[in-house]
């Protein structure tokens, strides 16, 4: 088997059958990455606000 392959095959493992694999190979399983929440995404108006109440505030 390939190395590609095998990791391949590793990548389209679920979440539930990743600490299976590792603790088969007998290895420590890494710390997963956790996902970042996404910003939200603002009007315009919202965003004149903002830069406003900065820009007020500040003098």
């Amino acid at each position: 088997m390939k190395a590609a392959t095998a990791y391949n095959v590793i990548q389209a493992l679920s979440k539930d059958e990743l600490p299976i694999l590792y603790k088969m190979l007998g290895i420590k399983q890494p710390n997963q990455k956790k996902v970042s929440k996404k910003k939200k995404i603002i009007s315009l108006e919202e965003a004149m606000d903002s830069i406003l109440a900065t820009y007020i505030n500040n003098d």
